[in-house]
């Protein structure tokens, strides 16, 4: 993909709207789900967001989420526990971090959901890019906090980073699978019209064998 491509913003209304909803269905359930350490929408919803809107969109939505619901999400569980310095030092890559992942998503194709392999595969990426967004945000923890020990920081992330892959084998299939229903089913408001799936060659094939 050329960066002609990836700074490309589709404004047609559907693409704005499936957009817009994924920016409050990630703040509302972030903000929610704050409480449960690293059980966030987010990742999966950054990656759906590259997927099937592809461009700009894919960076604009996980920054979109992460900027509205970090202040929010600070002021009722973190208050005073880090300073704004430390904040906008952590946002930096935490932010960067989801909009990485929406960017991986741009470098597939919407029709590789429609095979369960294809979802299981998407899953696996999935798992993968959540590894390398806490590893990332590690080394962002570790710049803001410089006398922890990297060890020690290491092996206190541990756990959380086992929930955050737990919560991307939830919501990566989950949101794949509402969109494909929403594909398959209806919807035709919500759905863009440059991201309609074409099924795989062979499920054609077999189509055509039918009839």
């Amino acid at each position: 993909m050329s960066l002609k491509e990836v700074f490309k913003l589709d404004t047609s209304p559907k693409k704005v709207r499936l957009a817009l909803l994924f920016i409050l269905a990630g703040i509302l359930l972030r903000i929610v789900l704050a409480k449960y350490a690293n059980i966030e929408p987010v990742l999966a919803i950054a990656m759906m967001a590259g997927l099937v809107l592809g461009g700009l969109w894919a960076l604009i939505v996980p920054l979109a989420i992460m900027f509205l619901s970090d202040w929010a999400i600070n002021a009722m569980h973190y208050g005073t526990t880090f300073t704004w310095q430390q904040l906008v030092g952590i946002s930096l890559f935490t932010w960067t971090g989801m909009m990485f992942v929406g960017y991986i998503g741009t470098r597939m194709k919407p029709t590789f959901l429609f095979r369960m392999k294809g979802v299981a595969v998407f899953t696996g990426v999935a798992v993968i890019l959540t590894i390398l967004y806490d590893l990332w945000t590690l080394v962002g923890y570790k710049l803001i906090v410089p006398d922890m020990s990297i060890y020690v920081m290491f092996m206190a992330q541990v756990p959380f980073t086992i929930m955050h892959i737990l919560s991307t084998l939830i919501f990566v299939p989950l949101f794949g699978t509402m969109y494909i229903y929403a594909q398959e089913y209806g919807l035709p408001w919500l759905i863009s019209d440059n991201t309609e799936l074409e099924k795989p060659e062979e499920d054609k094939q077999g189509d055509a064998a039918e009839g």
